[in-house]
């Protein structure tokens, strides 16, 4: 009789947990991930570095390279400002806006390959190569080699093995496509995530748009900015895990057609920021998370989360950042992280953890 009451509560309490989770099953094949699957949380306070004010002006991403942060800028006449976080000096300025040669329309960084860095433009698909030690100098720097993209991308570039993942996510069909060093196509990788209800392509798009990093090696970690949802891949474009989670959520896009265009818009009270920013952090990825909603009161862009996980998904810290920030990097060695804000005014804060 003990035995079955034993047996009885355990079916309960199980069936229980299942009609808990049953609302939360947004994609059948997730695993879903809770705040408490964290087994750490570090509190953060931020320092502004107060010297950089005046220089960075409009930063919109950056990436550190031991005392050497770089930004890339808007509203700046050389789009890249090489900075040293030591002596708070600004080191140089390089990229100009531009379609000539060693100019850029839309900058990004793409990664480093050894003595090289790498820089992405956006609008041209094309990847820069530079020398890192002459990229830290005030001359403009030698461009080693550019690469033209066999297709073009719709978003940012990676290093991935011994090529390049390029985000061209508003195909429909798949997410990315896999380049060589040469520039030529040799995959097209990554799928759309399939929702609980119905989504038309349109709607796709903005629904499941996203930022990604890589271990430039063999993972790939799809960061879904509308809907709390990491896809990780390996370099065949397997996917080896998907997690949702700590919230649950799918913002909900309309499909409209106002008789010149076909796009789709956010449906108001129906969505959510989630997650942006993914960096690779040696045997981890970190990302920011938000989580709220244009709705709330007090809304702004600035994620005060960064979740670390490990490139099997499994979820390790959360890190509490005191002030906001919509991009960041890592200086693993010096253990700071770099962020970016605009609240009042651009400027850059740093954490040490």
């Amino acid at each position: 009789m003990e035995k079955n009451r034993i047996f009885l509560c355990v079916l309960f309490l199980g069936l229980f947990f299942m009609s808990c989770n049953k609302d939360k099953i947004i994609y059948a094949d997730a695993t879903l991930v809770d705040y408490d699957d964290f087994k750490e949380v570090v509190e953060l306070k931020a320092e502004t570095i107060a010297g950089f004010d005046s220089l960075v002006l409009a930063p919109t991403h950056l990436c550190v390279y031991d005392s050497v942060l770089v930004t890339i800028n808007k509203r700046t006449n050389k789009r890249i400002h090489v900075l040293n976080v030591n002596t708070k000096k600004k080191i140089a300025e390089h990229i100009s806006v531009g379609q000539g040669p060693g100019e850029m329309l839309l900058p990004r960084f793409v990664g480093n390959n050894g003595c090289k860095i790498l820089i992405s433009d956006l609008i041209k698909s094309t990847v820069a190569e530079y020398n890192m030690g002459d990229f830290f100098k005030p001359d403009e720097p030698l461009l080693m080699k550019s690469i033209s993209l066999q297709k073009p991308i719709s978003g940012e570039v990676r290093l991935l093995k011994d090529g390049f993942i390029g985000d061209v996510s508003r195909n429909t069909s798949f997410l990315f496509y896999e380049f060589n060093r040469k520039g030529e196509i040799v995959d097209s990788i990554g799928r759309y995530p399939e929702a609980n209800w119905d989504v038309t392509d349109v709607e796709k798009n903005n629904m499941y748009s996203f930022a990604f990093t890589t271990n430039q090696q063999d993972r790939l970690a799809v960061c879904y900015n509308w809907t709390d949802l990491i896809d990780i891949y390996d370099k065949e474009g397997h996917l080896l895990n998907r997690i949702h989670g700590p919230r649950y959520f799918a913002s909900h896009f309309e499909e409209f057609n106002d008789g010149k265009v076909i796009s789709s818009s956010r449906v108001k009270g129906k969505t959510r920021d989630a997650y942006f920013s993914p960096v690779n952090v040696g045997d981890e990825f970190w990302v920011l998370f938000s989580g709220k909603s244009e709705s709330e009161d007090g809304y702004n862009i600035l994620a005060e989360q960064i979740f670390v996980f490990g490139w099997d998904g499994t979820p390790r810290r959360i890190l509490n950042l005191d002030k906001g920030v919509f991009a960041f990097t890592v200086n693993e060695k010096m253990k700071k992280i770099y962020g970016i804000s605009d609240s009042p005014d651009f400027h850059i804060l740093s954490f040490s953890y």
